[in-house]
């Protein structure tokens, strides 16, 4: 029985995409990435899968229309406003905004967590306490470990001050 016949077989007993795939990689020896494309070409071939809409043309023409700025603080709002627009996942509404980066020219802008805690870190050289420095690149995405490394720093600068 050929590998196309079986995918057949299995659709029409009714199972799933990954069913078909998970028989194909135990009963059949295929690899998960040669099931998958087998799969693939199939329901291709067969009208199973759907076209997925990309909305990355219109994504594009909205954020012209209403950013001013476009810097990091923008992305991070457009990414949240695209996905409830469109009704799409994170790292496509990611998509859409390189995508508009690209269109006009510019590089993709980010916010580079290492600069800001540096620049939280100078601001509050004298002032700023653990919990609060914690709190902050807690919200940039950083590790507790990655934390303690740069306010290791900080206990440094400020011993090196203290010592007269």
């Amino acid at each position: 029985m050929t590998i196309t016949t079986k995918i057949a077989a299995a659709v029409a007993a009714d199972q799933s995409r990954d069913q078909i795939i998970i028989g194909l990689v135990s009963e059949d020896g295929l690899s998960l990435n040669k099931a998958t494309n087998e799969y693939a070409a199939y329901a291709k071939a067969n009208g199973l899968t759907t076209t997925v809409v990309s909305h990355k043309a219109e994504a594009k023409i909205w954020l012209s229309e209403t950013v001013d700025v476009w810097d990091h603080e923008a992305v991070s709002g457009a990414v949240i406003d695209l996905q409830d627009r469109y009704d799409i996942a994170e790292s496509t509404a990611r998509d859409y905004t390189k995508a508009y980066s690209e269109s006009l020219g510019v590089i993709h802008p980010t916010l580079n967590p290492r600069t800001a805690m540096f620049d939280w870190l100078v601001a509050n050289a004298e002032k700023g306490t653990k919990a609060e420095f914690k709190e902050y690149a807690k919200g940039l995405g950083r590790s507790d470990s990655n934390i303690n490394e740069y306010w290791k720093g900080m206990e440094l600068h400020r011993a090196i001050l203290s010592v007269k």
